[in-house]
This record gives structure tokens, sequence and C-alpha cells, in this order.
């Protein structure tokens, strides 16, 4: 029940409506039994800087941030955590009085899915990661920092923040990998992969993720035909949203009721 006691929290983004953000972070609150709720509010990003001091003026619990915003955002903000400034993106704004304190969530969500949903731990893998956009950058500082061995980027362009390796060399990286990531857009069926991604040639130790969800996967497909445990982006969102349920309530959250949420989501 909405009352004038009501907190408020949001995700922005243009557009916004695709997020499975507040079906998550709702069943958070009633799990919890906290009176606030979760909307989804579309932001042009020519108002973003005037949005996000309104939700500050408004006394918002806290907003996700999610494309185009992540990077324009991280420039708003008054603080910013060692994830937000080492991933150069913010997807998670507390609002602390008058500031805004951005954080990046999505690094550590990462880690805690893989470990939650594979059982796996970063620490000691050698990873490979296609694509050098925020996502991948986010992911590489997720697992160096959760005690990864290597962290390989593939990729066409050459972004400030690494030195990224050719696609002709793919197939010699992912024989030796431990986690072949899939930081691209490719599945959205605007891009095709500049190489095939050779899964024949990945360890049968290896785990296989794409951060994309809610459409078909072949690179999952095929990893899972070979016996590979594979996993979609969903995870990850639960997992960075839970990290900033936190951060807004002071309170763990309730990461099996969030979970239930965005499977009766897809």
């Amino acid at each position: 029940m909405i009352a004038g006691t009501t907190r408020v929290a949001a995700v922005i983004g243009w557009p916004v409506d695709h997020s499975r953000s507040p079906a998550l972070h709702n069943a958070a609150f009633a799990a919890l039994q906290i009176d606030a709720v979760f909307i989804a509010l579309p932001v042009a990003p020519a108002d973003l800087a005037d949005a996000l001091r309104g939700m500050a003026a408004l006394g918002f619990l806290g907003a996700s941030v999610t494309v185009p915003h992540k990077q324009a955002c991280l420039a708003l903000c008054d603080r910013l955590d060692e994830a937000a400034e080492a991933s150069g993106a913010v997807n998670c704004v507390l609002f602390a009085g008058d500031a805004l304190v951005g954080h990046n969530t999505d690094a550590g969500g990462f880690v805690d899915a893989l470990a939650s949903e594979l059982g796996r731990t970063a620490r000691g893998a050698r990873a490979v990661l296609l694509g050098s956009g925020g996502a991948a950058r986010a992911v590489a500082h997720g697992l160096a920092v959760a005690g990864a061995d290597e962290v390989v980027v593939v990729a066409r362009s050459t972004p400030a923040w690494c030195a990224p390796r050719s696609w002709n060399e793919l197939g010699e990286l992912v024989s030796g990998c431990d986690l072949l990531v899939d930081c691209t857009s490719a599945a959205l069926g605007g891009a095709d992969y500049p190489a095939p991604v050779p899964i024949d040639r990945l360890p049968d130790r290896a785990a296989v993720v794409s951060l994309m969800y809610g459409r078909p996967l072949p690179l999952l497909d095929a990893a899972r035909a070979r016996g590979l445990p594979a996993m979609d982006g969903a995870p990850m969102l639960v997992h960075q949203g839970a990290r900033a349920f936190t951060l807004w309530t002071g309170r763990p959250a309730p990461v099996d009721a969030m979970r239930a949420a965005m499977d009766a989501a897809r």
C-alpha cells in the first residue's frame, strides 16, 4: 500500500520500459516489508542532470542507472566508490542529502553471480572477455578484484582502459581459459562477431557467460551442447540489484525473492 510515508526508488534510462529492475526491487521491498516502491523513469540524455538533482531533492531512496546514462552519470556525481572510478561507469546512485554518490555494482554483481549460479570463483582464473565497452570494463574490474590471474580482452576497438587482443587470436586465447564472457551486443541482432567463436577450442573445465538475457543466445546453446556450464545475464542483474538494494536500505538483500521475481518476469 502506497502512502505518504512510502519511499521511492527508480531505474533511469532511455528507453527503460524493458527493465526488469522494478520487478526485482519491489519483490525485495515486499519480502522485507519495507515501505518503498520502485519505478522505471524514462530520462532523455539532455535531462539526466536535472533528473538526478530532482530525485535528490525529492528524497528518493536511490536510483539504478542503465543505458545510455552510465558513463554520463559518472561526471555528475559528487563522490564515487572505487568500483565506479575503476569501471568508468555508474549504475547505482545513493542520495546522501544533496550529494550524489555514484557506485558500480555490476563488477561485484558479476562475481556474485558466478559463485551463486555456476559455483565458480574468480580467484586464480584466466578469463577471456569479448568486447571492450562499459560492460566489459566492469566485468574485468570485478574479476581482477576477486583475484583472477589473467583477464584478456578481445575486441576490434582500442579503448584507453585496456590493450585488447585481435579476434584472429581468439582460438589460441580460449584454448587455455577458464571463463569466456561475451560482453558484446552481437546477440541483439544488429551486429555479428568479427570472427566465429570457437567453442570447440575451450577446455572441458571452462564456463561460458553472456551478459545478455531474455533472448536466444546461440553461444550459450553451443556451450551447453558441448557439456560446458553456461549462464546468461539474468543472474548478474539480480546480484548487482541486490548490492544496490543493500546500499540504499542498509539491509541484506533477499536474493531468493529477487531471483524468483526475475524468473517470473522473463
